[in-house]
């Protein structure tokens, strides 16, 4: 499946089948994530609030999530923190390359 085709947003039927565990472990983990104040997940819940529905975002968060807590042996707090912690690498990473090329163009447009 192409980017193109791809949902914005997945119901929580579809990202059990993609993580392979079953709804209740998602709506257990939403309540948990949210019990620790660690807000790592955006989804969306319909006009109701009785239906959740995830980004791809979302759903690659629940999968690092299922990795380190099944795979790892990691409590659910110690899992959080990791990806938050990974989250926060990135971003840094991120924000430092961006400052580099603006620094570049900046020095060549003052050489002009």
């Amino acid at each position: 499946m192409n980017n193109n085709n791809k949902k914005l947003l997945q119901n929580i039927n579809e990202v059990s089948n993609l993580i392979d565990v079953k709804p209740h472990v998602l709506r257990q983990w939403d309540e948990k994530i949210k019990s620790f104040g660690i807000n790592i997940l955006s989804m969306k819940r319909n006009k109701d609030g009785k239906r959740r529905y995830y980004r791809e975002e979302d759903i690659e968060i629940l999968k690092n999530l299922k990795y380190l807590m099944y795979t790892k042996k990691y409590t659910m707090i110690g899992a959080l923190e990791e990806i938050k912690n990974k989250s926060k690498k990135r971003t840094n990473y991120n924000l430092v390359n961006e400052l580099k090329i603006l620094s570049k163009n900046i020095r060549k447009l003052l050489n002009n």
